[in-house]
C-alpha cells in the first residue's frame, strides 16, 4: 500500500502515519523528520534548510523531490507524510512514482481547524521545545498551508484517490476512520 497524508500542520498526519506504518508493517516517511535530522546532525543539507524551517517557510521543490526520490526508491510501500506541499511538488512527485512504478493508492486528508491545529501546535512546542513552532511559524505554516497545499485537496479528488477524515477526535477514534477510509478505497494490504 502506497499512502500519502494531507492536512494542516497539527491535524495529526504524523501521529496516525506511524500507527499507519506499524499496522501496515510499511515505512513513515516523514519528509519533517528527515529535515530535522539534518539539521540536528549538521549535514550540508541541514545547513541550507535551518533557516527555512526556522521561518516556518517551505523548503525549495528541487531539495525535496531529490530527497523523495532517494527514499522512495527501496520501497514498495510506505506512507508519505509532508510532501507534497505544493502543486509543483504534486507533479514532481507523480511523475518520479510513474517513472519508479510505484504510483499512489490512497491520499487521507485530515480536517482541523486552524483554532485546533494552532493548539495543538502550541502543546508540542512546549511539551518537545520545537523550535520551528514559535507562534509566529505556527501562523505562516498555516497561510502556507491554505495558500499553497489546500488546493491538492481537489486535484487528489479529481484522481479518485482522496479519502477525507475527519481529525478533530481523539487519535483512536480518527484511525478507525482512516481504516474504514481505507477499506472503502479498497487500498491493497
Amino acid at each position: 500500500m502506497r499512502l500519502l497524508i494531507l492536512g494542516p500542520q497539527g491535524s495529526g498526519k504524523g501521529t496516525q502515519a506511524k500507527r499507519l506504518a506499524e499496522a501496515y508493517d510499511m515505512p513513515h516517511i516523514a519528509t519533517g523528520d528527515i529535515l530535522r535530522a539534518a539539521v540536528s546532525e549538521g549535514t550540508e543539507l541541514g545547513r541550507r534548510v535551518a533557516p527555512i524551517l526556522e521561518r516556518g517557510d517551505l523548503v525549495p521543490d528541487d531539495l525535496m523531490v531529490d530527497l523523495i526520490r532517494e527514499r522512495l526508491a527501496t520501497e514498495n510501500a510506505f506512507v508519505l507524510d509532508g510532501f507534497p506541499r505544493t502543486f509543483a511538488q504534486a507533479e514532481a512527485l507523480d511523475a518520479m512514482l510513474d517513472e519508479i512504478g510505484k504510483p499512489l493508492d490512497t491520499v487521507l486528508l485530515l480536517h482541523v481547524s486552524d483554532a485546533e491545529a494552532t493548539r495543538r501546535l502550541a502543546g508540542r512546542a512546549a511539551l518537545e521545545g520545537r523550535a520551528d513552532d514559535t507562534p509566529e511559524a505556527i501562523a505562516n505554516r498555516l497561510r502556507l498551508y491554505h495558500e499553497l497545499t489546500e488546493p491538492l485537496v481537489e486535484r487528489y479528488r479529481q484522481a479518485c484517490t482522496l479519502a477525507e477524515v475527519g481529525g478533530e477526535r481523539s487519535m483512536d477514534e480518527v484511525f478507525a476512520e482512516i481504516e474504514g477510509a481505507l477499506a472503502r478505497a479498497g487500498a491493497p494490504s
